[in-house]
């Protein structure tokens, strides 16, 4: 069961405000799932994909609220096709990306996909950067239900909170335009303070640099300790995170929540009451 719970994304965290709304009706609680980026990386096709959501099922995931089965990075091929859009890589995905998602909401879950508000993705990919309105209808036609977007290879469109709030909302009101309910995960790190902005405009933030497989472990590739932090970084501990979020947890509401990253959960770097603790703080 553990193992299972490699890289669950549970984003729990953040006060009800009782009377606040969605902007797309979505995220009325916490959304609850799982994407394979910590268990997985790259390595990752539909076999994989299909038997996760097989198995949130059969153990009674699925039925305790745990949604959404998520594709992370590395799913498309090197270039767009010559119309411009994104394809699927072939060898990971032979049938295709809707024939994926098709297959996941058969089981009565959601499926959700990545991209990045950059011109490539964080793993070089070609992302969705002055292509908003193509992509989202791209995601769209394939049944998506959720979108992660990342943060990688922005432009320099970053520094304070208007460039960024623009050049998500531009992915935002994309989505919305295609007319099907997509949940909009922000992934930009916390970069110019979104829990301050993002509610009316996304259904989750990500409120710090990338967490990693340690309880406390300090790592001078997350240099930041608190919220008010220039250089998110990444490897950041769970104690590191928590500590960030602490003061900012009355910023979640219904429809719009902090994000704090995807569970570490039994892969191995911590103990298994620290597991627990990572677990109920999520």
């Amino acid at each position: 069961m553990i193992a299972f719970l490699t890289s669950t994304v549970l984003l729990a965290t953040g006060a009800l405000a009782l009377g606040s709304t969605s902007y797309n009706g979505l995220a009325k609680t916490p959304q609850m799932g799982w994407n394979n980026w910590n268990a997985y990386g790259c390595d990752i096709d539909a076999e994989t994909l299909l038997e996760t959501a097989e198995k949130m099922v059969d153990f009674g995931f699925r039925d305790l609220g745990y949604q959404y089965v998520i594709l992370d990075d590395c799913w498309s091929n090197m270039e767009r096709s010559e119309n411009g859009s994104l394809v699927a890589n072939a060898t990971k995905f032979p049938d295709g990306i809707k024939a994926v998602a098709d297959e996941i909401h058969s089981m009565g879950l959601s499926f959700g996909m990545y991209s990045s508000a950059g011109m490539y993705t964080c793993a070089q990919y070609p992302a969705s950067l002055g292509h908003e309105e193509q992509d989202a209808q791209t995601f769209a036609d394939w049944g998506v239900d959720y979108l992660k977007y990342d943060n990688c290879y922005n432009q320099g469109q970053e520094g304070n909170s208007k460039i960024t709030f623009n050049r998500y909302k531009t992915m935002s009101d994309a989505l919305n335009k295609t007319g099907r309910p997509i949940h909009y995960g922000m992934c930009n790190w916390g970069k110019d303070y979104p829990w301050n902005w993002a509610q009316t405009m996304a259904n989750s933030w990500r409120m710090s640099g990338d967490v990693y497989d340690s309880f406390s472990r300090p790592d001078d590739r997350c240099p930041c300790t608190t919220y008010d932090c220039e250089l998110p970084g990444y490897h950041c501990s769970i104690m590191n995170i928590i500590g960030k979020a602490a003061p900012i947890v009355d910023k979640g509401q219904p429809g719009a929540w902090n994000d704090l990253d995807a569970l570490e959960v039994g892969n191995g770097g911590m103990t298994d009451d620290e597991y627990k603790a990572h677990f109920s703080m999520w």
